[in-house]
């Protein structure tokens, strides 16, 4: 009977410690599971203290998308963390950052020289993001001589004057770079800023950018561009480009790199040119966004 009696006890104690837990406290709030209260005595205090990891050994931890609400604090000076798993990506909950208004990537023009190295590398990019160097489609290529200061290539013409966006995408007469956000950071890229595009009389007349969240599927940023007549040096001035209300390029996590591509046709020769074109005093191409 007294075995019984201290089995039914132990039973119904451990079925009030799963309804409501009190640590340092006998009066749990009935609103929480774990109620933690910071001192027993009203004299001696302490607080939680969440898992510490480094970043290897988070990215160890098996998180799914079941486990949204995980907390860790990630020890990496000089940027310690609280993070949360919200489901897909670790999100930083402090130190709590205001989104910054920056310069995701820039590429300068002046010097360049045999219509640059593919790829080139930005000369000026955020910490939030790694960023590929401007590089070629292979349907281009670089042969005979080329424009001062100014990035690109010959080779766009393939099958004018019947040229279409879908012929030069085959062809693969395009530009492309990418950029993934860092572990840790929010990115929203929103605008290209004003860039020069210089071509020759022979050169591609239209053209229009592209993004891709998987590499492979690629969407129309706005329409089609007709770059200019002007086939100095000067080039031809475009207008800066709003990427704010493209809800893909929004809030990204180091789990998508967002492929950016440049599409031209409408070359009449072989040896017709197509530049990135040096404008200005600083950087000629310059990608601006919001980290966090």
């Amino acid at each position: 009977m007294k075995i019984l009696l201290v089995s039914l006890l132990f039973l119904f104690s451990f079925e009030t410690m799963q309804s409501q837990v009190g640590i340092n406290t006998t009066t749990p709030s009935p609103a929480a599971v774990l109620d933690v209260n910071s001192s027993s005595d009203g004299v001696n205090f302490g607080g939680f203290m969440p898992p510490r990891v480094s970043p290897a050994e988070r990215d160890l931890i098996p998180v799914t998308a079941s486990d949204e609400g995980l907390m860790v604090y990630v020890i990496n000076p000089p940027n310690n963390q609280l993070q949360l798993w919200d489901g897909t990506a670790w999100q930083i909950v402090f130190p709590q950052q205001a989104n910054v208004d920056t310069v995701i990537a820039a590429w300068n023009m002046e010097s360049l020289t045999a219509y640059g190295p593919s790829p080139y590398n930005p000369g000026n990019a955020s910490a939030s993001v790694t960023v590929s160097g401007l590089e070629r489609g292979s349907g281009l290529n670089t042969s005979g001589s080329a424009g001062l200061d100014a990035w690109g290539a010959n080779g766009w013409y393939s099958a004018a004057p019947t040229e279409t966006q879908a012929t030069a995408i085959a062809n693969n007469n395009y530009v492309t770079f990418t950029i993934t956000p860092v572990s840790g950071y929010n990115v929203s890229i929103i605008s290209i800023e004003p860039y020069n595009v210089r071509r020759s009389g022979t050169g591609p007349t239209n053209g229009i950018w592209q993004y891709s969240i998987d590499g492979v599927n690629f969407v129309d940023i706005g329409t089609e561009i007709i770059w200019g007549g002007i086939t100095s040096g000067a080039g031809n001035p475009q207008q800066s480009i709003d990427l704010s209300g493209i809800n893909d390029l929004q809030n990204l996590t180091s789990l998508t790199t967002i492929t950016f591509r440049v599409v031209n046709w409408g070359a009449t020769a072989a040896g017709g040119t197509w530049y990135f074109n040096d404008f200005s005093a600083g950087d000629d191409l310059i990608i601006r966004g919001n980290t966090n």
